[in-house]
C-alpha cells in the first residue's frame, strides 16, 4: 500500500513527445519535437505553422476531412500521371494475371503520394492497455510508440479501380467537347475538388520505435512502411489522444449588443456564450457526477434570486480558473454576476445574461458588451480552454484519453500585449485536471504566434522554428522545415542565459523576420531604416528584424543565426586599437584613430572571433564584398560590414557618425547656424582642411562628451525634410547586398 498522504496514479504517464508530417501542403517532410507542456511555433509569415497545427487537426479529427490543396505540390504532377493512366481505360479495370502487378504499382503510387501523420509518444510500462493496440511485439517494457496516419482514397487494388472508373467516366465528357472550353475536371485533383469525399479515409498503422526519431540513433527520415502492413482501428486512439483546436479568427465579441426586439444579444463569441456553452455541456448532465447539480431544477420553484445564485455557485470553480489569466492591475471589473431570465422553455435553453458589477457600486451593473473587447476577449478564450477540460473528463464519455492536446492558432490576435507574456503558462493550467486522481494524465498545448511577447516568456526550449525552404532548382517547389531551438546554443549554458535575456528584454521580432540586421548603436537603429525606406524598395516590402546588439555581444547570437537561416546583415564598427601602458606600467590597448594601420588591430569581437577575422589590420579595408560573407555548413548566409576609407583613396573613420560625416563632408562645412552636436561636427569639418587631421579630431570629438543621440535625432530630421544626404557606402553595399539575397532569382516555371 502507498504511504498515507502520497499522489498515486492509475496510470502512469503518456505523453506526446514528436510528430512528423509528410507530403501535406508545403510541408514536405518535417519532425516537430513536442515539449512536455508548452510547444510554441515561430517562424515568418508562410512559413508553415498554420499547416502543421491544420494537419494534426485534420487527421486526428472525429471525421477526418481533406482537400485537394492539402495535398502536397510537388506530389501534384505523380497524381496528374495516374489520373491520366486511368483516363485511358476503355472498359471497366479487371484483375488479369498481368493486370495485378499493374493495379498493385498504381496503388503504391497513390499511396506514395498522400500525407502522413506519425505521432510519437513516451510510455511507461504501466500504460500497456493503452497503447497495446499499437505494440509492434508483445516484447514491451515501456518507451516510444508510433503510430501512422495515412490518407487513403483507396486501401486495396478493388477501391482503386473502382475510383479510377469514377475518375475516367467524369473525363469522358472532354473528349466532346473543345479544349478550349475547359470543362471539368481537367485532372485528378480538379476532380478532387469537386468530390473530396475520396479524401475523407484515414487508415492506422503501427510503426517500429527502433526506426522512430526517439530512437537512440535517429534515421533521420519517416520510417518506410511495409506493403503488408496491417490496419488498425481508430476506435483504438480514443483512448490514447484528444485534441481541440482553437483559430485565430474566431470573431471574438462585440462592442454593442444587438437592440432590436427577438434578436438573441449573446453572438457567437462573446463571454456569455462561452458560459453558456459550459452550462450546457457540463450543468444539464444526466450523468450525476462533477457536472451534476440538481438543485439547479428545484431552485426554479424559489425567487429568482436563489436560483442567480445557485448558478453562481455551480459555475464559481471555473470561473476561478478563468480569473488567473486576468489583466494584471485589472480592478474594474471586479465581479462577475448572473441574472436568469425564466421562460417556459427548458431551464437552460437561454443565455445567461452576464453583467459586470462596478467598483464602489455594489448595486450597479454593466451588460457584457459594454465591456472593453479585449476583457471580453480573455474571458471567453478561458472559458473554451477550460471547456475543453471538462469535455475531457466528462464521466459519460468513458475513461479521458490519457493525452489531451490543444492546439492554439495565434492567440495574441485576442490579446492585449500585458497578457501575452503569462498566456502560455496560464493556458497550460486552465486545461490540466486539478483532481489528484487525474495526474497520471497529460495535458499539452501546441500554439502558433507571432507575438515576441510570447515567444520569449520563457525558455528556448519550447520554441520550434519554423523555417521557409525556397526552391533551388528548377521544377523543385518551395517547402519548410521544423528547427528545434532547444538545442540551438548546444552545452553553451552562458551564450542561452545571454539569448533568453536580451530577448526578453528587447521583445525583438526575430524570430518572425524575413531578414535580420544587426547595427551598432542608436544612429544606425535610426537612420538605417530610413535609408532602407528611401532608397531600397525591395528591401522595404520585406519583414526585417534590427538588433541593437554591438561588435562585443551579436557573435554570441551566432548559433541561433546559424539555425534561423534568413539572410543576416552586421553592421558594426571596427574599434581599433593600439597597444599602450598604463600608469602601473601594464600593457592595455586603448582606441585610437586610424592612421598608421600596422600598428593597430580590432578591438571588435564579432570581428575578430565570428568573420572575418583577420590578424592584419590593413586587411579590413581592402577585403572584397564576397569575402566579407559568412557562410554557415547548412547554407546560412551573413554579410558583415564595418567602415571603410571614404573616399577610398582618403582617410579611415572608425564609426558610423565620423563616416557619415566624410561621405557628407560639403554639406557638414554648409551648416553655419547649426547647433548641438549637429554644429560641433560642422565646425570640425570647417576647420580642418587636411583629410588626416579630420580624421583624428572627428575620432578625438566622438569618444568626448559628443552626444551621438542627439546627432542621430538631427539628421533624422533633416532626411526627413528631403536634404540630401548620403549613406555611408559600407552601408549602403550591404544593404544592396541583403537587397538582393531577398528577391528569389528565377526557377523555371512551376508546374
Amino acid at each position: 500500500m502507498p504511504a498515507e498522504g502520497k499522489k498515486t496514479s492509475l496510470t502512469p504517464n503518456v505523453r506526446l513527445a514528436c510528430v512528423e508530417i509528410n507530403r501535406f501542403r508545403r510541408l514536405g517532410a518535417v519532425e516537430v519535437k513536442i515539449d512536455p507542456e508548452t510547444t510554441i511555433l515561430v517562424g515568418a509569415n508562410n512559413s508553415g505553422k498554420t499547416s502543421i497545427l491544420l494537419a494534426l487537426r485534420k487527421f486526428l479529427a472525429d471525421s477526418p476531412a481533406f482537400g485537394a490543396f492539402d495535398l502536397s505540390v510537388d506530389q501534384w504532377s505523380k497524381l496528374r500521371k495516374l489520373g491520366e493512366a486511368w483516363e485511358a481505360l476503355d472498359e471497366p479495370p479487371s484483375l488479369g494475371e498481368a493486370g495485378v502487378q499493374v493495379w498493385d504499382q498504381y496503388l503504391q503510387d497513390l499511396l506514395g503520394a498522400m500525407p502522413t501523420l506519425d505521432l510519437w509518444f513516451n510510455v511507461q510500462p504501466g500504460a500497456y492497455h493503452i497503447v497495446c493496440p499499437f505494440l509492434p511485439s508483445l516484447q514491451w517494457a515501456g518507451g516510444p510508440v508510433g503510430i501512422r496516419l495515412r490518407l487513403e482514397p483507396a486501401s486495396s487494388i478493388d477501391d482503386l479501380q473502382k475510383l479510377a472508373w469514377r475518375y475516367r467516366e467524369a473525363r469522358q465528357l472532354i473528349r466532346t467537347l473543345d479544349a478550349a472550353a475547359r470543362p471539368w475536371p481537367t485532372d485528378l485533383l480538379d476532380y478532387w475538388l469537386r468530390f473530396p469525399g475520396d479524401l475523407s479515409h484515414v487508415v492506422l498503422y503501427r510503426l517500429d520505435p527502433a526506426k522512430g526519431p526517439l530512437s537512440a540513433n535517429p534515421p533521420g527520415k519517416p520510417q518506410a512502411l511495409s506493403t503488408h502492413a496491417m490496419p488498425i482501428e481508430r476506435v483504438h486512439l480514443a483512448p490514447l489522444i484528444k485534441v481541440n483546436f482553437i483559430a485565430a479568427q474566431r470573431g471574438l465579441g462585440s462592442e454593442e449588443a444587438d437592440a432590436r426586439p427577438g434578436s438573441d444579444p449573446h453572438r457567437v463569441g462573446l463571454f456569455s456564450n462561452q458560459m453558456l456553452q459550459y452550462a450546457r455541456r457540463h450543468l444539464n448532465s444526466s450523468t450525476p457526477g462533477a457536472g451534476h447539480h440538481p438543485e439547479l431544477v428545484l431552485a426554479v420553484a424559489n425567487a429568482q434570486g436563489a436560483l442567480d445564485e445557485k448558478i453562481r455557485t455551480a459555475l464559481e470553480p471555473s470561473i476561478k480558473d478563468v480569473r488567473k489569466l486576468g489583466y494584471p492591475g485589472l480592478h474594474d471589473p471586479q465581479e462577475i454576476h448572473f441574472r436568469t431570465r425564466i421562460q417556459t422553455a427548458d431551464l437552460l435553453d437561454h443565455s445567461t445574461a452576464v453583467q459586470y458589477r462596478l467598483d464602489g457600486q455594489p448595486n450597479e451593473f454593466l451588460p457584457e458588451h459594454a465591456i472593453g473587447l479585449g476583457y471580453q476577449n480573455l474571458q471567453s478564450l478561458s472559458y473554451q480552454l477550460v471547456s475543453f477540460r471538462e469535455t475531457r473528463l466528462a464521466p459519460e464519455k468513458g475513461a479521458p484519453a490519457a493525452v489531451h492536446l490543444v492546439l492554439i492558432e495565434e492567440p495574441e490576435a485576442h490579446l492585449h500585449v500585458q497578457v501575452q507574456r503569462i498566456f502560455p503558462k496560464r493556458a497550460l493550467e486552465l486545461i490540466t485536471p486539478k483532481e489528484t486522481t487525474d495526474v497520471h494524465l497529460s495535458s499539452q498545448i501546441l500554439l502558433s504566434t507571432h507575438s515576441s511577447h510570447m515567444a520569449h516568456a520563457g525558455s528556448f526550449n519550447r520554441l520550434r522554428y519554423v523555417r521557409r525552404v525556397q526552391a533551388i532548382t528548377p521544377g523543385e517547389m518551395p517547402s519548410a522545415e521544423v528547427i528545434n531551438l532547444a538545442d540551438a546554443f548546444g552545452t553553451d549554458t552562458d551564450t542561452r542565459t545571454f539569448a533568453e535575456r536580451y530577448f526578453q528584454v528587447q521583445h525583438t521580432d526575430l524570430l518572425f523576420a524575413d531578414a535580420a540586421i544587426f547595427v551598432e548603436g542608436t544612429a544606425e537603429r535610426m537612420l538605417v531604416p530610413f535609408f532602407i525606406e528611401r532608397d531600397y524598395q525591395e528591401l522595404n516590402s520585406r519583414y526585417l528584424s534590427f538588433l541593437g546588439v554591438g561588435g562585443s555581444h551579436a557573435h554570441r547570437l551566432k548559433p541561433l543565426v546559424e539555425r534561423l537561416g534568413i539572410p543576416t546583415l552586421v553592421i558594426t564598427d571596427i574599434d581599433p586599437v593600439s597597444e599602450a601602458k598604463s600608469e602601473k606600467g601594464k600593457t592595455i590597448w586603448v582606441a585610437t584613430a586610424i592612421s598608421d594601420s600596422a600598428a593597430l588591430l580590432s578591438g571588435n569581437d564579432t570581428l575578430t572571433q565570428w568573420h572575418p577575422q583577420l590578424t592584419d589590420f590593413s586587411g579590413y579595408a581592402q577585403l572584397a564584398q564576397d569575402k566579407k560573407v559568412w557562410t554557415s555548413p547548412k547554407g546560412s548566409r551573413v554579410l558583415f560590414a564595418w567602415q571603410v576609407p571614404v573616399p577610398a583613396d582618403g582617410p579611415w573613420p572608425s564609426s558610423f557618425e565620423d563616416s557619415f560625416i566624410l561621405s557628407n563632408l560639403d554639406w557638414f562645412k554648409s551648416k553655419n547656424d547649426a547647433k548641438g552636436a549637429l554644429g560641433r561636427a560642422a565646425r570640425e569639418a570647417k576647420e580642418h582642411s587636411d583629410p588626416k587631421v579630420l580624421n583624428e579630431n572627428l575620432h578625438k570629438m566622438l569618444r568626448g562628451s559628443f552626444n551621438k543621440g542627439d546627432f542621430a535625432a538631427t539628421l533624422f530630421e533633416h532626411l526627413s525634410l528631403g536634404e540630401p544626404l548620403t549613406c555611408p557606402s559600407y552601408i549602403a553595399d550591404a544593404l544592396a547586398w541583403l537587397e538582393a539575397e531577398l528577391t528569389p532569382a528565377p526557377t523555371g516555371e512551376q508546374p
